[in-house]
Formats: C-alpha cells, sequence, structure tokens
C-alpha cells in the first residue's frame, strides 16, 4: 500500500451531505495510515468537526474564500507536503485550480448533483484540470459525460454511510418524547437543507392531501436553509402548523430517524441522497422519488418504493398505502438495511476512494 498524504479543500461553511462525505473519508483516510488534512473556512462546521475528531486544519479566511484557500493550497503544494490535492465541492475545485495545484500533483474533483454543468470557461477549464472527477453515481457520470467528460476522466465512487445500530424501543420511545408524539400518531420524516430542490414544497402539498387519508399523521421536517420562511407560509396557509414541525438544523439528527415511521425523500434532482442512505441504514421504510442517484439506490418494492410522478397525489397515495401495511413496511426497512450495509458502508467508500488516489499516485511517481 502506498502511504498518501492527502489535502482535502472545502469551502461550505454549513453542514450538508457533502460535507459529511469529506469528514468520514479524511478520518477513514487516517486510519488507514494515510496523512490527510483539510482547507476549510475559518469557524466553518466542517472545520469544527474535523478539528475534534484530530485532522489538521489549515484555516483560511471567509472574506474572499476562494483567493484565500488558492493561497494556501500553493504554499503547501509548493512546500511538497502532498501526493494530491482533492476539492471536495465547487468552491473548493476552483480555488485548488487556481493554486495551479494540478500542474505539480495529481487534482480530484468530486461531483455530488446531476445539475448540467455551467458551459463557462471558466468552469469547464476547472474540471478539465482534474486528473480525474468522481461522480456519486451513475446518473451524476451521465450528467458530466453530456458536458464531454469521457469514462477516462471520470470514475464512479458511491457515497458511504456509517452503519448505525438498529433503532431499539427506548430510543424510539425518547425520540417520539422529544418531539411531542404519541404512540398513535403516524410520523414522516424528511431530513434535507430548505432548498428548491429537495421537494419540500412538493411533500408538504402531498402530506396536506395525506391527512384526508391519515388523519393522525405527523411530518418532521430536518434541516435549514433559504426556503424555511416561504415552506413556514406555505404550511400556515394549509392550516398545518400543529401537524408539522421544522426543526431546524440539528447536530444530533438521529433523533428524527428514531422517531419516525416512515421516511419520504422528495428531491427533484438528486446525485444520490446521504440522508435517504441514513434512513434506509437505520432501518426505516424509504418512499423516494425516482429522480436522477436514486433510482440507482431504491429497487422499487425491494428495499424501498420510488414514485415515478412528481406530484402530490401520486406521493400522497403511495404515502397512504404504506402507512396502511405495517408487516410490508418492515420488510422494506429490513431490506434497505442491507442494501445501505452491503453497498454504501463508510468503509466500501474510503477503500474506493483511496484505491484512485493510490493509483494516481502511483502513476505520476512512476512516470518521474
Amino acid at each position: 500500500m502506498i502511504v498518501a498524504s492527502i489535502l482535502l479543500v472545502d469551502l461550505e461553511r454549513v453542514w450538508r451531505g457533502g460535507q459529511e462525505q469529506a469528514l468520514l473519508l479524511v478520518v477513514g483516510l487516517a486510519k488507514r495510515g494515510h496523512v490527510a488534512e483539510i482547507v476549510a473556512v475559518r469557524n466553518s462546521a466542517i472545520a469544527a468537526r474535523a478539528q475534534a475528531a484530530g485532522i489538521h486544519v489549515h484555516e483560511v479566511s471567509n472574506r474572499a474564500r476562494r483567493i484565500s484557500a488558492a493561497r494556501a493550497v500553493c504554499r503547501l503544494v509548493k512546500q511538497k507536503r502532498f501526493d494530491l490535492v482533492y476539492g471536495n465541492e465547487a468552491h473548493a475545485l476552483t480555488a485548488a485550480w487556481l493554486a495551479r495545484s494540478h500542474r505539480h500533483v495529481p487534482l480530484v474533483a468530486v461531483r455530488r448533483v446531476t445539475f448540467p454543468l455551467s458551459r463557462s470557461p471558466i468552469s469547464l477549464a476547472r474540471y478539465r484540470a482534474a486528473t480525474r472527477i468522481l461522480a456519486i453515481s451513475q446518473a451524476v457520470r451521465d450528467a458530466l459525460a453530456a458536458a464531454g467528460f469521457g469514462e477516462d476522466r471520470v470514475e464512479v465512487v458511491l457515497d458511504g454511510i456509517e452503519i448505525p445500530d438498529p433503532i431499539d424501543a427506548q430510543t424510539r420511545a425518547q425520540a417520539r418524547r422529544r418531539w411531542g408524539f404519541n404512540a398513535e400518531e403516524r410520523v414522516l420524516a424528511l431530513v434535507a437543507a430548505l432548498t428548491g430542490e429537495k421537494g419540500h414544497a412538493l411533500l408538504i402539498q402531498a402530506f396536506s392531501k395525506l391527512r384526508r387519508e391519515v388523519p393522525n399523521c405527523r411530518l418532521l421536517l430536518a434541516g435549514e436553509g433559504g426556503l424555511r420562511a416561504r415552506l413556514e407560509g406555505q404550511v400556515r396557509e394549509a392550516g398545518l402548523e400543529s401537524a408539522i414541525i421544522f426543526t431546524g438544523f440539528l447536530p444530533d439528527v438521529e433523533s428524527v430517524y428514531a422517531a419516525c415511521d416512515l421516511f419520504v425523500f422528495p428531491s427533484l434532482q438528486e446525485g444520490a441522497g446521504s440522508s435517504l442512505l441514513r434512513a434506509m441504514a437505520f432501518g426505516l421504510p424509504v418512499l423516494a422519488l425516482a429522480r436522477g442517484g436514486v433510482a440507482e439506490i431504491v429497487d422499487n418494492g425491494r428495499n424501498g418504493v420510488l414514485v415515478q410522478e412528481a406530484t402530490a397525489e401520486a406521493i400522497a397515495a403511495e404515502a397512504a398505502r404504506m402507512l396502511r401495511d405495517p408487516e410490508r413496511m418492515d420488510r422494506l426497512g429490513k431490506s434497505g438495511r442491507k442494501t445501505a450495509a452491503a453497498n454504501y458502508s463508510a468503509e466500501r467508500m474510503v477503500d474506493a476512494t483511496a484505491h484512485v488516489f493510490e493509483r494516481l499516485i502511483s502513476g505520476i511517481s512512476s512516470s518521474r
């Protein structure tokens, strides 16, 4: 095994799925004997969590963060302290590109979304500078292919999650008490940033229709984002204030999974969905839109349920069918947990990513 020194760059200030993957990666690399350090914005969520995990963080100013990070990356690469630079999100890739890190060591980019790649010269130049682009699903790989990046440049490395213990009765009871749910209520949940593509507005519409069929259901929405005020207004207009809870950002989001009966993932455009994977890992039955990489994770009727039509009526109808069939939900939940453990563990993600890194570093070394 090659012992590698990896510099991961992530300039997001909030905690989302990509930052969770980055932390799992650097911690996993360190456990495998590699050196893994992070360039991150000072006082950002990933900086704080990485430091708490014992990872060395090179903090940069939030002001002109890409320029600040580019200077830091340039300095660190010129000191020959690292064998490879990893851009964990778009701003990070820009900083690594501005630092011209690709002229000295392999530059690896990761793409997590199925949005069409911008055709601007600068955007394309960033990705063309990457020695390799990692896509988190085949759907993301297809989007990159549409932008002109062939299979020789792109590899699929699936996201990973830590596989938790199953939710026991005591943990479930405590979580439901925390959110004020009684034993008879059926609880739906979604964990996602409050942004347009995650489908919260559609889910609220569907939930309003579902309440007519299943009056004792509640909805738990965990996450924060720019659409919160608009979504809260939608809830008020629908008269659902007592039925829907906005938790905001939760550092202990496990209490949401533990409290719910059905995890709903109505994302309209999704590379994969780390919260969906986590719900499956907890053994929860999942209901999701068949969009992007989600359709690669959920095998309809076997480990979850896929809805083809992005309509409130279709989501509400399928949710009602699931809630009325506890045996089916139990079977789907158990199968989903097996899928998560077999294909989407953090260990598999770290091993696959490390293998890419080792091949690239070995190839560069042998050519010198």
